[in-house]
C-alpha cells in the first residue's frame, strides 16, 4: 500500500467517524449535554500563515519538512459551542473569513463543524485541545495554488481542518492556535478536484 493511498484512506475514515459521531449523538442522549448556562460559549480567533505546494498526505508524513510557497493568508473566525458528548469531547460551529495574498489576492469564506478533544494528561501544566473540522469553503477566485493537472477547478470546496490549541492554566481563555487549513474536492466530488490547497497557520484564540 502506497503512503498516498494510506493517508487518503485515513482521511476518509476520520471524516466518516466524525460525521458518524454527529449522527450518533442524539441516539445517546444520556451522554450529550448542552453548554453550561454560565459557561463560556463563544470564541474568536485571528490567524495568519503560509501556503505549501505539498499535498495533504505529504504534510502529515513530513510535518517538519514542508515546502512553503509565496501564498499567504490572514483571517479570523468566530465560533460557538454547541454541546458536549461525555466529559471530554465538545462540538462547535465556526464561521471564517480569510484574505489570501502573495501570488494573487482573493477572499475566502467558510463554515465548519468542529469536534474537539479536551482530555490530555499534561493539562495541569499546559491546557491542550485537538480538533478536526469539516464544512464548505468558497473563494472569490480560482487560486493558482489549487491548479489540478487535468484543469479541474472549483471555487466551492470542502474544508478538512486540523487544529490544536495551547493555553496556560492561569490564562485559560487565551490560547495559541496551530491549524492545518485544507481545501479539497473530497476525492473529486467537487467538479473533479482532489487535493486543492493547504495552509499552515498560527493564531490566537479568545474564549468568552
Amino acid at each position: 500500500m502506497s503512503p498516498k493511498f494510506h493517508f487518503s484512506s485515513l482521511r476518509m475514515a476520520a471524516a466518516a467517524l466524525f460525521v458518524g459521531g454527529l449522527i450518533a449523538v442524539p441516539a445517546e442522549a444520556s451522554n450529550w449535554r448542552a453548554p453550561d448556562k454560565d459557561g463560556k460559549r463563544h470564541a474568536v480567533t485571528v490567524f495568519m500563515g503560509e501556503g505549501t505546494e505539498n499535498n495533504f498526505s505529504t504534510i502529515i508524513e513530513n510535518f517538519f519538512d514542508v515546502e512553503g510557497s509565496t501564498d499567504h493568508v490572514v483571517g479570523a473566525t468566530a465560533s460557538r459551542l454547541l454541546g458536549w458528548y461525555g466529559q471530554s469531547l465538545s462540538f462547535e460551529g465556526e464561521i471564517m473569513y480569510a484574505r489570501h495574498y502573495g501570488r494573487e489576492t482573493y477572499h475566502e469564506i467558510g463554515a465548519a463543524i468542529y469536534a474537539r478533544w479536551h482530555e490530555f494528561p499534561w493539562n495541569d501544566y499546559l491546557s491542550t485541545t485537538a480538533a478536526v473540522g469539516l464544512g464548505p469553503s468558497y473563494t472569490t477566485e480560482f487560486p493558482q495554488l489549487e491548479r489540478q493537472p487535468d484543469g479541474s477547478r472549483s471555487r466551492t470546496l470542502n474544508q478538512f481542518n486540523l487544529q490544536a490549541t495551547f493555553a496556560l492554566p492561569s490564562y485559560p481563555d487565551v490560547s495559541l492556535v496551530t491549524r492545518l487549513q485544507h481545501r479539497s474536492g473530497v476525492f473529486g466530488l467537487f467538479n473533479g478536484v482532489t487535493d486543492a490547497s493547504n495552509f499552515l497557520t498560527l493564531g490566537l484564540r479568545y474564549d468568552f
